[in-house]
């Protein structure tokens, strides 16, 4: 065997998707990514990439470092980037003109005697500005010292030595100052411990001093960084805190106590300076923006109460890796494990708090009522607000237009003085109540005639809309001081003669009760209420779906909890609406008090909803005070979650778009708080909760969204539109992302094989996020690949993806708990793939331990729509299945058991036999290092054909009982296993790769089944365990852990079998390689290598 002899057709990295480990922002409009050792270029006001190279083989870039000094030579900028990763440097030029960028490698220096932890351009002292390129780069190690070397050469020259006086292992470090006099560095230890030293400065033994050393973290520094003014720092751990440090002393003389900031859910990265903000990215996949707690005076035992004012979530699996800040401080962008670049404005956060009456808008009534004022005042929608005047007027405004537009909709003179106003949330219907207790029911474009009822006969104290299903009809509660409580029902249906009828009264309890917010469940009959004393009371509706009712009911509360927000008010009700998914009939809400409490109850009918049952049995005084569960005959009610805001109390909430947001108030400040993402979303200065206010979004990043308020008699708002704090990018998505968790599975799939037209290529991916991707190779677009599905049904990893043509394009996916699915995929010749319907799923046992390593599907019938899908267990069990695609059904055909050990790879094989009939072959490999051949053509046609398999599908038609051909292939499990025929039909030929970093070639001859010599092994093929091989023609390729893709060319030697010949290797720049698959186009071989990401490799035969 030769040792490395170069093939004539070098093999040629193609697509790249793998971790974002570094971003910088060259100007506002251009972005340099780091993206595996590949430097991107991208202008993020397009959103287009410009220019893309490798700087860094082999290693990952950790960091880019630019030179503050920028070169203008006409429309083309210049800047010097020092690129590190693990011990090596690149020296790159970047030239960025509009829409066009160049990158280019001037000098790579490497490796240096140690992990690099930090780079910094140094520049002579008695320089003041970067007027020239500078030539010193000072460099950080992980065992806490640095040196600096003169790159003006094409070798680097040490000119400057150091070692701190600590000794100790570093998990990050950041330099400070641009000179050697001003340089100092943050090193962040092992031992929980951040260390500040200047470089310049030695202690008697010559080392450097330590002049700040930062002691209260509880696990090691993952991330520091100086303020500009390098009066503070910032560090973040792997106990999950971000932690600022003041540096210098205050007016007493001493340091003040850090400042301590919780909210990550997992590790957190990294944490930057912007402005009075901080901006983190960890590992739970958020990045957040916060108040820096040192920059608002707070007291020093309030030093750790810092505001989250945002939470961004847009990358999948784990991991925001990378973060960067733009120069005037607009946008972030982050980088993930997922592959993928997301853009954020920082111009929303200033937005989100409103300081002023500035940034409010003023909503002065028209001048023919300069001598009225606003009495009350309703939103029908975020740009629409109705208003009743004290004059007994009510107007519209509208905002959807600039300025804003007044008109006069009606005109009441019961309401002068006094007016109740609420809207429903379509904003279609308007309800006034007045002092003599009137209802007036209107809408402000007279799509209905306006009906005026009187209900009571005190003035109306609160009123309530609730909609129903059918968009005609509203129900209405009306409350009057000291009196009764009626539910009505408004039908507008024929505009002309809307009709109105009482259906209910509301028996309040004995204690005192006032309500004051109410939510209905239409299809239940289930009015759920709120009072000011903080009951909560439930009431059955009879009969709500059945208008005709003779006389008003009485109805009594069914359930009655007293102090569920302590004694503080219940401040609203919110029902999580039904979705497709949920198949539940119980009924989620939540309610929100004044003591800054919020609690999830769970309300399970027992009744049908028409059920009508007795009510004289529940008596009006009984009332439960805080048991986890109440009962009654008909009703469970539990209450699941009890939570509160860390400041302020509750006023309101609203469910939009699965998320939940909390209204309230802090002193002089409303604010809405995100309760998933634990966040404050927006603070509005608006002087107290005293007075009346609503606040309206229709989305849950409140991208359009409007809060109002009364302030003196005027009525003021914030209108907030997504497009008017953007952060000067068109689409968030800079680069798409790909699998978040390591992928375990990969296949590469022809949808129309016998198409004279180009056909797509297209691939499956599967992994460790139990999501199914199918992607599309687009060599024209930025990534060089779409994503066209992504699919998350399977409940655990995906660990083996084939695919089989038969009636459709079927799609076959397995992972643990026995899990075996299957799918079909729809396409057309000119459309690519962008549906799949999982067609059925067969697991034998949901409690299950074992987990289906790998399978293999063979085509048994194209007509009738049969495949057989081979799968092998980690029990070591082998079953084969059959799938029926007419019936969608999986019957079991084979089943048995022989490695005794966890059987870790499947393959099968058709060829003819001595009558020319197909012989169907199947291969095991497991963990005792050996290979099976199973030879079961006969039984297993004759059952197929005999046997109706499906009236039990879980009973086996055929049991394996021993191999016909068996060899010992390593010494220890075999990972990867490929078999193809060998110069005739009677001979096949073995490859595989073990975990004991060998590759093997065996010759077997089929008549009868026996080797052909011995098994040719290359102990170490790899450097690590093998976990894939693939055959095509005479060549081989096969991967492993170590991230070397390698090419063997097969040596035939007669009667003694077959060698591997290495032609050519490459490196992958994809971590823990676990699945290759290869297939031909456009007649190039393309190798896909996938793990913690994916690379393709594009060669020749």
């Amino acid at each position: 065997m030769s040792l490395f002899p170069v093939h004539e057709e070098p093999m040629q990295k193609d697509l790249f998707a793998g971790i974002v480990t570094s971003l910088t922002f060259h100007s506002e409009s251009i972005l340099v990514a780091g993206h595996g050792p590949f430097l991107k270029v991208y202008n993020v006001q397009t959103g287009s990439l410009l220019a893309c190279e490798e700087v860094l083989p082999a290693n990952r870039i950790h960091r880019i470092v630019p030179v503050p000094r920028v070169v203008y030579n006409g429309s083309t900028e210049s800047r010097t980037l020092a690129i590190y990763g693990s011990k090596f440097l690149s020296i790159v030029q970047l030239n960025v003109s509009e829409n066009q960028a160049s990158i280019s490698v001037i000098q790579a220096y490497g490796p240096f005697p140690d992990w690099i932890m930090d780079a910094q351009w140094l520049k002579p002292e008695n320089a003041n500005q970067w007027d020239q390129v500078p030539f010193e780069i000072a460099l950080a190690y992980a065992h806490n010292y640095v040196e600096i070397y003169n790159i003006s050469t094409s070798t680097p020259e040490r000119i400057y030595q150091i070692q701190c006086q600590v000794r100790c292992i570093l998990y990050s470090a950041r330099f400070s100052g641009h000179t050697l006099a001003s340089l100092q560095l943050a090193s962040g230890t092992v031992f929980n411990q951040v260390h500040i030293w200047k470089v310049s400065e030695r202690d008697e033994e010559g080392d450097g001093r330590v002049s700040h050393k930062l002691v209260g973290h509880e696990g090691v520094i993952f991330g520091v960084r100086f303020s500009p003014d390098n009066s503070m720092l910032v560090s973040v751990s792997d106990d999950r805190t971000i932690r600022v440090w003041p540096l210098k002393e205050d007016s007493t003389g001493r340091i003040p106590n850090p400042c301590i900031i919780f909210g990550h859910t997992a590790r957190v990265w990294d944490c930057q300076f912007v402005d009075e903000y901080l901006v983190s990215i960890s590992e739970d996949l958020t990045c957040r923006v916060w108040k820096n707690g040192l920059l608002t005076g707070k007291d020093e035992e309030n030093a750790s109460d810092v505001d989250c004012l945002a939470c961004w979530e847009g990358h999948v699996g784990k991991n925001v890796w990378s973060c960067a800040i733009s120069p005037e401080h607009k946008m972030v962008a982050t980088g993930g494990q997922d592959s993928g670049i997301r853009l954020w404005s920082l111009v929303s956060i200033k937005k989100n708090k409103i300081e002023s009456e500035d940034d409010l808008a003023c909503l002065a009534l028209p001048p023919q009522f300069t001598d009225d004022y606003v009495r009350n005042f309703v939103l029908a929608s975020d740009k629409k607000a109705i208003v009743a005047t004290n004059n007994g007027h009510f107007l519209q405004f509208d905002a959807s237009t600039e300025p804003g537009t007044w008109k006069s909709v009606h005109s009441d003179q019961d309401y002068r003085g006094y007016a109740m106003l609420q809207a429903s949330s379509c904003g279609r219907l308007v309800v006034a109540g007045s002092m003599g207790g009137h209802l007036l029911m209107f809408n402000t474009d007279r799509s209905f005639e306006p009906v005026k009822v009187a209900v009571h006969q005190q003035k109306i104290f609160e009123m309530f809309i609730e909609a129903s299903t059918d968009k005609n009809v509203f129900y209405i509660i009306s409350h009057a001081y000291n009196g009764k409580v009626y539910m009505h029902r408004l039908n507008i249906r024929a505009p002309s003669e809307p009709t109105f009828e009482t259906l209910y009264q509301l028996e309040l309890p004995i204690e005192r009760t006032t309500i004051v917010c109410t939510a209905l469940t239409e299809q239940q009959g289930l009015l759920i209420c709120g009072s000011r004393e903080s009951a909560l009371l439930i009431y059955r509706l009879p009969g709500l779906g059945n208008p005709s009712k003779e006389e008003i009911m009485p109805v009594i509360p069914l359930i009655q909890l007293r102090r569920t927000h302590g004694r503080q008010c219940v401040s609203s009700v919110v029902i999580k609406p039904k979705d497709l998914t949920d198949s539940s009939e119980d009924i989620l809400f939540w309610t929100t008090g004044r003591d800054g409490g919020y609690i999830q109850y769970r309300l399970r009918n027992l009744l049908e909803k028409e059920t009508i049952i007795n009510t004289e049995e529940t008596q009006l005084g009984i009332a439960s005070r805080g048991d986890t569960i109440t009962e009654t005959k008909d009703l469970v009610l539990e209450k699941v979650y009890r939570n509160r805001v860390t400041k302020g109390w509750l006023e309101g909430a609203i469910f939009v778009d699965g998320q939940l947001l909390l209204l309230g108030f802090y002193r002089k400040r409303f604010f809405v708080y995100n309760e998933q993402k634990n966040f404050e979303m927006m603070s509005v200065a608006c002087g107290g909760a005293h007075r009346r206010w609503q606040f309206i979004t229709r989305d849950a990043k409140l991208n359009t969204a409007t809060f109002a308020f009364i302030r003196k008699e005027v009525l003021y708002s914030y209108f907030r539109d997504g497009s008017s704090i953007s952060g000067g990018f068109n689409e968030s998505i800079l680069l798409d992302n790909y699998h978040g968790r390591d992928v375990r599975a990969i296949r590469y799939m022809k949808l129309f094989p016998d198409s004279p037209a180009p056909e797509p290529l297209l691939f499956a991916t599967g992994g460790e996020d139990t999501i199914l991707r199918l992607q599309q190779y687009m060599p024209s677009s930025d990534s060089k690949f779409v994503t066209l599905a992504t699919i998350r049904k399977h409940t655990s990893a995906i660990k083996s993806i084939e695919w089989s043509k038969g009636i459709s394009t079927l799609l076959f996916t397995s992972g643990a708990h026995e899990e075996l699915r299957c799918w079909k995929i729809e396409a057309k010749q000119a459309t690519p793939p962008n549906s799949m319907i999982p067609l059925s799923v067969h697991c034998l046992d949901e409690t299950s331990e074992t987990r289906i390593m790998d399978i293999t599907v063979v085509l048994v019938d194209a007509a009738r729509g049969l495949h057989l899908v081979g799968a092998v267990y980690s029990d070591s069990m082998i079953r084969i299945w059959l799938f029926n695609e007419t019936t969608r059904k999986f019957s079991l055909v084979v089943d048995g058991t022989w490695h005794a050990k966890c059987i870790l790879q499947i393959e099968h094989i058709i060829i003819p036999d001595e009558q020319g009939r197909d012989r169907l072959l199947f291969f095991t490999s497991a963990t005792d290092g050996r290979v099976a051949c199973w030879d079961i053509s006969e039984s297993l046609y004759d059952a197929l054909n005999h046997v109706d398999l499906e009236v039990d599908p879980t009973k086996p038609a055929v049991k394996l009982t021993e191999p016909v051909f068996y060899y010992s292939a390593h010494m220890s499990g075999v990972n990867a296993l490929q078999v193809t025929t060998y110069k005739d039909s009677k001979h096949l030929l073995f490859i595989t790769g073990g975990e004991d970093n060998a590759v093997a070639a065996a010759v077997v001859n089929t008549c009868p089944f026996e080797a052909v010599g011995k098994p040719f092994i290359i102990p170490n093929g790899h450097a690590s365990s093998v976990t894939g091989v693939n055959i095509i023609g005479k060549t081989v390729f096969t991967v492993s852990t170590d991230q070397r893709l390698n090419r063997w060319e097969i040596a035939d030697h007669g009667k003694d079998g077959a060698s591997l010949d290495m032609a050519d290797a490459i490196y992958v720049d994809v971590p823990d390689p676990s699945a290759m698959d290869l297939v031909q186009y456009n007649g190039q071989i393309h190798i896909a290598v996938t793990g913690i990401g994916l690379e393709s490799v594009k060669t020749t035969l």
